[in-house]
């Protein structure tokens, strides 16, 4: 009879079972997640569909109502439905998270895999650029926009997009790095591909997973400091509906209006948590399948 230790390493039949039960998990974070946006987004488009105005003002409740029959959330100081305007505010923030995320993911793909495939002083040039956007705060940059740009939702996605494509850069880059000298490459070129074919036809797709899983857990970071800047007074105005415009009107009402800032800053961290449980879900998802090839 063989004696089986503790200390032995698990045998090759053991991975993919532990695989299939990770990615079962992971799959299940990623369809909470995929839930609560859904769930968020229908909450959205039903009061859009039966007009509700979340800048309409009912002066009736402007005496800062808790809770009633026609406003479930309550209302601000000047009247105004807070259930109404987290709604459109969560579309809102989704919509500048996933803009910002795929202009970031474009740009800096582009940018790092040029500089990866090209290298020489094309690399050098880009890659201090690189470091000259590292080094620039991007709060510096926020104050300095918000005094000469006009604070809709295009302008927003556009600064936020300036800033966010340094990661997508370096990533590719060094994805490229390590994939430009393989043998499919050298086949390429001698195939007569082209460049520009083989950064797209080649370099991008085998950059497309980290990409991917960086953009997801991006837009969650995205409408998390969109709603920082509104809170700041850097963001968005009304008449957009902006979360953290709403969480800053309750600040000072927090011991006699709680529900101003609190229900939108529920919804900012139930939006956020559903994004980054599809991030990691598509994450571990992408790594379950590496560890089951191998």
């Amino acid at each position: 009879m063989t004696e089986v230790s503790l200390l032995d390493e698990p045998s090759l039949d053991e991975p993919p079972v532990v695989v299939r039960s990770k990615r079962r998990v992971s799959f299940g974070a990623a369809q909470v997640g995929a839930t609560l946006i859904c769930l968020l987004i229908a909450l959205a488009i039903w009061m859009w569909a039966f007009g509700v105005d979340p800048n309409a003002q009912d002066l009736s409740q402007a005496d800062l109502s808790p809770f009633s029959p026609g406003h479930p959330l309550g209302t601000d100081t000047l009247g105004r439905d807070i259930l109404s305007w987290c709604a459109r505010g969560v579309l809102t923030s989704l919509a500048i998270g996933v803009a910002v995320a795929l202009l970031c993911a474009l740009a800096g793909a582009l940018i790092g895999a040029t500089a990866g495939y090209l290298g020489g002083w094309v690399d050098s040039v880009l890659m201090r650029l690189v470091d000259l956007q590292l080094a620039v705060p991007p709060l510096l940059i926020f104050l300095a926009a918000s005094m000469v740009i006009d604070r809709n939702i295009v302008s927003m996605v556009l600064l936020l997009a300036s800033v966010g494509w340094v990661p997508y850069a370096r990533l590719v880059r060094a994805t490229v790095l390590s994939e430009r000298e393989r043998g499919y490459i050298a086949a390429a070129r001698l195939a007569g591909s082209t460049r520009l074919g083989i950064v797209f036809r080649h370099l991008l797709p085998a950059s497309a997973t980290p990409i991917v899983v960086f953009a997801s857990l991006q837009v969650g970071f995205v409408m998390l400091v969109e709603a920082g800047l509104s809170f700041l007074g850097l963001g968005l105005e009304p008449p957009v509906a902006s979360l953290g415009y709403m969480i800053a009107q309750g600040r000072d009402q927090l011991g006699s209006a709680w529900w101003i800032a609190t229900s939108p800053g529920v919804f900012v961290v139930v939006l956020i948590l559903a994004t980054n449980l599809i991030g990691d879900g598509l994450r571990d998802s992408f790594r379950m399948d590496s560890v089951g090839e191998k």
